[in-house]
């Protein structure tokens, strides 16, 4: 039914491309790969040179019934195929990006192939991100483009544990806080210093305020740098926070809190800039998601399949789709681990129950 031996030397041709979000030409060859096999499918394509995403549809027209989005960036840099290609050990496959997510991207375009052949009256859209791994700065409003078109939305990330998928993801924003201060020496002259390494503490301690587990919000300061030398007033500090969140109305707290404490300074003479980077809204699952959940937990009854489905603090361009109110569904890729991680691992096996899953799925979503 599936061409897995193919798909597995293709997995492997994949895998064997450094394509770390800022090595460009190796996300383009991965870009170019795919191209050829949705070009050989009879898809329409499309490139953008300066964001390297690839659009490929069935048809031209909308809407789109199908929307399947995946991304073709890792976090490794160039140089880390060579140290550990594609290699396989029984029932795993290992190598750089082999889970997150170029395995996902092949399912993607092997069941476009098969659904076009035999489903001709789905229109089919296969949206390739060249830089999900650094929040989609650029990309993300040619996502919610597509998204606005589509009827259903599947991530083909990795799966988890178990064959689950991911049915709910928390919010996020990268909070980038750029403190000024005045410099002096710190033996001779202090009250003529002002530092901004004191006010970034100020700042930090009231932020740390705002985290509340207990309504699935979490502050984490973690990057700080400031000053050049101890015996020097520091005039120039600079912090990254990550923010986590539930519910949107937990985010405006937050912004609402960061303008406050912007407005006045607890070190006198001290200015702040405030940068808001990588905005993800929360997945948090809708009525029509939850209608698309009950369908796929069916289907995969009739496959002798069981679905588990879990909620994560990561985020993913799910959460873009998902905030639009279109049924989305995330972690449909074959099960994998150790993402992020020089021991990065996918499960052979789940790659066809991935395919056999979905193929029997999308047809019935009309």
């Amino acid at each position: 039914m599936w061409n897995l031996e193919q798909f597995r030397k293709d997995l492997e041709t994949v895998v064997n491309i450094d394509s770390g979000t800022a090595d460009r030409d190796g996300v383009k060859a991965v870009g170019d790969f795919f191209e050829d096999k949705c070009k050989a499918m009879g898809f329409v394509t499309k490139r953008d040179p300066q964001t390297l995403t690839l659009e490929a549809r069935s048809r031209e027209d909308a809407p789109i019934d199908i929307l399947m989005l995946g991304h073709m960036d890792t976090v490794f840099p160039r140089g880390t195929v060579a140290e550990r290609p594609y290699r396989e050990e029984g029932n795993l496959a290992f190598g750089p990006g082999v889970a997150d997510m170029k395995s996902g991207l092949l399912v993607m375009t092997t069941l476009a192939e098969r659904l076009t052949k035999e489903h001709p009256e789905l229109n089919l859209c296969l949206a390739f991100n060249g830089e999900e791994e650094t929040g989609s700065l650029t990309t993300r409003d040619w996502m919610i483009g597509l998204g606005k078109q589509s009827r259903y939305a599947f991530v083909f990330e990795p799966g988890r544990d178990g064959g689950a998928m991911v049915k709910k993801r928390k919010g996020n924003i990268d909070l980038i806080l750029k403190f000024h201060g005045v410099s002096s020496h710190a033996g001779i002259a202090p009250e003529k210093g002002f530092s901004a390494v004191t006010e970034m503490a100020h700042w930090i301690i009231e932020l740390n305020k705002l985290q509340d587990l207990t309504v699935g919000t979490s502050v984490n300061v973690g990057l700080v740098k400031g000053g050049i030398a101890s015996n020097v007033v520091p005039d120039y500090a600079e912090c990254m926070v990550d923010l986590r969140f539930e519910r949107m109305e937990e985010m405006e707290k937050v912004q609402a809190r960061v303008a406050e404490l912007a407005k006045s300074s607890f070190v006198p003479n001290v200015t702040v800039d405030v940068e808001y980077q990588g905005i993800f809204g929360p997945m948090n699952p809708s009525e029509v998601t939850e209608a698309l959940i009950e369908k796929t937990n069916a289907k995969a009854a009739e496959l002798g399949q069981t679905i588990g489905w879990v909620a994560t603090g990561g985020v993913s361009d799910a959460n873009h789709i998902a905030a639009l109110g279109v049924p989305t569904l995330c972690g449909c890729g074959p099960v994998g681990g150790n993402t992020h991680n020089q021991k990065e691992f996918l499960e052979l096996d789940t790659i066809e129950q991935r395919l056999d899953l979905f193929y029997a799925l999308m047809p019935e979503l009309k």
